[in-house]
């Protein structure tokens, strides 16, 4: 049975204070952004979120705030992983009291799992602690140094972990996501996290993205999905184009620091990164300003830094 994640799903910037300190009251303006940009599911504490950079007081605060700024206008996932088990066990059985919809947890990156058995083991109590909500793997290699072929780790979890739905494909392997795809006749649900391929996996039948751009963007993803469904590859293309222009030009100031300066440009000021990510200074917000306003992919009209 399909899981409750599917189509668009943005991965939401978690909004701090200039002084860092963290800033729920901005979660609002940012669920507006969403629901005025016709989505209809979040995955909220992920690295866009820079769940890493936050403590477990901040995190269930997230959540809570998160669920209650939904309001039942869309789904919200939580991502609950980390280095430490116990941590992620308690997160877990917080997102299901506290109302998510499914939890996703992320490989240990410190302690590394040697083998896929390893990871699979480091998920269940995980999992069980948030049961019955639909638990997600999260794999992002180019972040936790972890590489696992998914479809494995998929085939060998689903004996251990009854409630595994799927999971968040942060990786360039192709094959692997289609073989994630393909599994079992397509049990289960396969989520890209790659914005520049968005067309790509549309073309390959997932069941649907997360992504940071999302929260800005949608407007020109919505055109892609559409043109794709009508057949209209070329319109398609070109509307990919101008997200892979958006990509690009985040990656040149940074991509956290620079879609983070995005959300206040779009009216949902998420204030600054947290250490060690580096602020875009106000000479590199202007540029990037610069760089973006004449792209056609945003729900509002950027505004220029101040």
């Amino acid at each position: 049975m399909p899981g409750p994640l599917s189509g668009l799903i943005p991965a939401p910037h978690t909004p701090f204070h200039p002084d860092g300190g963290l800033n729920l009251s901005a979660v609002d303006l940012q669920a507006e952004l969403l629901r005025e940009s016709g989505l209809t599911s979040t995955f909220i504490g992920g690295t866009t979120g820079e769940w890493a950079s936050m403590t477990l007081a901040e995190r269930r605060a997230l959540a809570e705030k998160w669920i209650g700024a939904a309001g039942g206008s869309f789904q919200v996932a939580v991502h609950v992983g980390g280095n430490c088990q116990g941590e992620a066990v308690e997160l877990a059985a917080h997102a299901r009291a506290a109302g998510a919809k499914a939890v996703a947890a992320i490989f240990p990156s410190y302690y590394r799992p040697e083998t896929i058995r390893d990871f699979v083991e480091f998920c269940v109590p995980i999992a069980a602690a948030a049961a019955p909500l639909p638990f997600y793997f999260y794999d992002f290699p180019v972040m936790t140094g972890v590489r696992f072929p998914m479809s494995e780790c998929l085939r060998e979890g689903r004996p251990r972990i009854p409630t595994l739905q799927g999971l968040k494909f942060s990786n360039n392997d192709w094959l692997e996501f289609q073989e994630c795809i393909r599994l079992d006749g397509g049990s289960f649900d396969a989520l890209l996290g790659a914005d520049e391929c968005y067309l790509a996996g549309l073309s390959m039948g997932f069941r649907g993205t997360i992504g940071n751009t999302y929260n800005f963007a949608a407007p020109v993803y919505h055109r892609i999905r559409e043109a794709f469904e009508r057949g209209d590859f070329e319109t398609a293309r070109r509307e990919q184009g101008k997200s892979i222009d958006l990509v690009k030009a985040l990656a040149a100031f940074g991509f956290l620091a620079a879609s983070k300066a995005v959300m206040a440009m779009v009216g949902a000021d998420c204030g600054p990164t947290r250490s060690p990510v580096r602020d875009l200074s106000r000479e590199q917000r202007l540029a990037l300003w610069e760089r973006l306003a004449p792209l056609d992919v945003f729900p509002r009209p950027l505004r220029k830094p101040e």
